[in-house]
């Protein structure tokens, strides 16, 4: 086990995108586990006094990029109550418990920090699907003031994925002239679906899959008595995200519900079929789930094609998931029948399994 510090915090009013409940909010963690790299990266360029205004923090979702994004920021942040104490020269990222960054951070009252984010709708009870617009103008407002605490003013985006294009535009443009001690913290999980000239203006931090050692240490710490067993790590895929969420019996049996169907294709097992169909059409959470699973089986299918030389399988298989997805986004903007969308979507499957679909 190891320590992770972390801030007590009431339990939040509305469901947060960016959180599991129950569990502790990235920005209420003070401590990181893994990804020295990246840390002394950043803190060598702070003490060099060469950070760069944009930092693009790449990597799979739940490794730890938010966790450092806050991390980062609350260094930032505190600069002037390092600057007032006899602490001397930084040898990490860490801010004390105690600090006033790092409780106004936690509770998001820090008025030089802004994190825009798909946030719940009260109105229908959902996510948006992307961030729209005007919240990104909104929040690039921090920079047309003053800082509260002439420091830094800082933007975590978590995630940049999940901007529409006119946000995306709108975030290019400060790029393309930041204003000065002012800093982007850009957490993306697939940096290569971003525009390349958002992507061209940014310093890229690369985060890695934990190892699963690290994964077993920091499941009890944050879910007292959790362990890690190999099915949990195999699943996890170095995310602690993941494996906070596999201790969770239900998620294992719904995960183990979608592999089996998977493995089985090009059979169709009606009735695990449908019990798949009825869950995910029962639980907001459970559509992102399969979906997941299927493109990590689909991914694995994609690279033993390749390996084997047939491109146009491939191809087939990787245009596929792209229509499948578009599928998905029109179902959710629509509302319309998850229970239908699930079945056509296993059928399809079946067929391109099958070798049909050809």
């Amino acid at each position: 086990m190891v320590r992770l510090p972390r801030l007590a915090l009431p339990p939040p009013d509305v469901p947060e995108i960016d959180r599991i409940a129950d569990l502790p909010h990235p920005r209420a963690i003070l401590g990181l586990v893994g990804h020295s790299a990246a840390e002394a990266e950043f803190l060598s360029l702070y003490r060099a006094g060469t950070l760069h205004h944009a930092f693009l923090l790449t990597g799979p979702e739940g490794v730890g990029k938010a966790t450092f994004a806050y991390r980062a920021a609350r260094f930032l942040l505190a600069e002037g109550e390092r600057a007032s104490g006899l602490s001397g020269e930084p040898r990490d990222l860490a801010v004390a418990e105690t600090s006033r960054t790092a409780q106004l951070v936690a509770n998001e009252a820090h008025p030089d920090l802004v994190v825009l984010k798909r946030r719940y709708r009260t109105k229908d009870k959902k996510f948006p699907m992307e961030i729209g617009v005007e919240e990104t103008r909104a929040a690039l407002g921090l920079f047309s003031k003053t800082a509260a605490f002439g420091g830094w003013r800082i933007i975590i985006i978590d995630s940049v994925d999940d901007l529409n294009s006119a946000s995306a535009n709108a975030i290019l443009k400060t790029l393309e002239e930041p204003p000065a001690r002012a800093m982007f913290l850009m957490v993306s999980h697939q940096p290569e679906r971003l525009l390349p000239t958002i992507r061209s203006r940014c310093r890229v931090l690369p985060f890695q899959p934990l190892p699963a050692a690290d994964l077993a240490a920091m499941l009890p710490e944050l879910i007292p008595g959790a362990s890690l067993d190999p099915a949990m790590a195999d699943w996890a895929e170095g995310s602690v995200r993941r494996a906070l969420r596999l201790a969770d019996p239900k998620l294992r049996s719904f995960l183990a519900l979608v592999d089996g169907i998977l493995q089985a294709l090009p059979k169709r097992l009606h009735r695990e079929i449908d019990q798949l169909a009825e869950a995910v059409r029962g639980a907001e959470q459970a559509l992102p789930d399969m979906l997941e699973r299927i493109e990590l089986w689909l991914h694995g299918r994609i690279r033993a094609a390749i390996a084997a030389g047939d491109l146009a399988r491939a191809q087939d298989l990787a245009e596929f998931w792209s229509r499948m997805q578009e599928s998905a986004g029109q179902m959710e903007a629509f509302n319309l029948d998850r229970r239908a969308y699930v079945i056509t979507l296993v059928d399809e499957l079946s067929t391109l399994v099958s070798g049909r679909g050809r």
